[in-house]
């Protein structure tokens, strides 16, 4: 470690924090090259991640900005190699220094959006991919990539967790996720195939549409505030969900383990059903499958719908 660092690895060891960055100023003040010197003690300092060199580096870049600020010096950038700059920016300084960086060395909006989109191809649970992703909500960037680039491979891939990475608690990228759910959804889910291969050239994926199902609902629950005139398919998504897990409970329950009475369960079934013909269908198709033709009668006749509104297959 060079003679600067040890000197402000000690004071600010010592809590002398304000003397630090005065000793750093100073030394750039002095130096021939005060943009390469900071360039080179980042590369030294981000080798390791360590409470001691988080320290040095907050307090040299702090102390960078404090001296632009107050020297009388105009000094141009000097050209600094491109692969150093990408390793530091890609793999080595850590993500809350990163925007003084862009800011001191004036790395342009275009030329990082560049370099993240060189990682965002990694596999999701690379290293490389959600470092790529923290930077990119560190700099609010989220919506300057298309949706098959970020946010179409978390959700087919059902990432929770990188998924919340990427809303950031936000608003406006909540509904962005809602509205993608719900856009993929058209149909009763019977059309995202056809929808990732047409909207977003995503092909031969191996989806798996019971977990993407159970997210879709999940988000919608938690994000959604029973809008259902704005997200109409996720609402229609949750209540296919529970028909299902009626039918199940009517039809795989052992009598003697009976939880819930037939009075209740068609109930249940009414509430959701009356006025959307689109679950009513739903529903009549799943009562089909289990082969149980007097209630497909019975619920037909009970929704008073005529012939010629009823699927054709019914």
């Amino acid at each position: 470690m060079s003679s600067l660092l040890s000197d402000l690895s000690q004071k600010l060891h010592l809590h002398n924090d304000q003397e630090a960055i005065d000793l750093a100023i100073n030394h750039f003040n002095i130096s021939h090259q005060p943009y390469n010197d900071l360039f080179e003690y980042l590369l030294l300092l981000s080798e390791s991640n360590n409470n001691n060199n988080m320290n040095l580096l907050n307090c040299l870049i702090h102390s960078f900005f404090q001296w632009k600020t107050q020297s009388n010096k105009t000094i141009a950038i000097p050209h600094i190699d491109e692969n150093l700059i990408s390793d530091l920016i890609l793999k080595k300084l850590p993500i809350k220094f990163l925007q003084d960086f862009c800011e001191i060395f004036k790395i342009s909006k275009d030329n990082l959006l560049f370099l993240l989109r060189t990682l965002i191809f990694y596999p999701l649970n690379s290293p490389s991919y959600k470092r790529a992703l923290n930077i990119i909500v560190k700099f609010n960037y989220q919506l300057e990539f298309s949706p098959d680039e970020i946010l179409l491979p978390l959700i087919l891939q059902t990432k929770d967790h990188l998924i919340h990475v990427y809303m950031d608690k936000k608003p406006q990228l909540e509904g962005y996720v809602l509205e993608l759910l719900d856009y993929l959804y058209e149909g009763g889910g019977k059309k995202i195939r056809e929808i990732l291969s047409n909207q977003f050239n995503i092909r031969n994926l191996n989806l798996n549409k019971k977990a993407l199902g159970k997210l879709a609902v999940r988000y919608w629950n938690i994000l959604g505030n029973e809008q259902t005139e704005k997200y109409p398919n996720l609402s229609t998504l949750q209540h296919r969900r529970t028909l299902s897990y009626l039918i199940n409970v009517k039809y795989f329950e052992n009598i003697e383990e009976k939880t819930m009475s037939d009075e209740a369960w068609n109930e249940l079934i009414e509430e959701i059903i009356l006025g959307n013909n689109d679950l009513s269908d739903y529903f009549i198709e799943l009562l089909v499958d289990k082969d149980d033709i007097v209630a497909v009668r019975y619920w037909i006749a009970w929704l008073n719908r005529p012939e010629y509104t009823l699927p054709p297959w019914v």
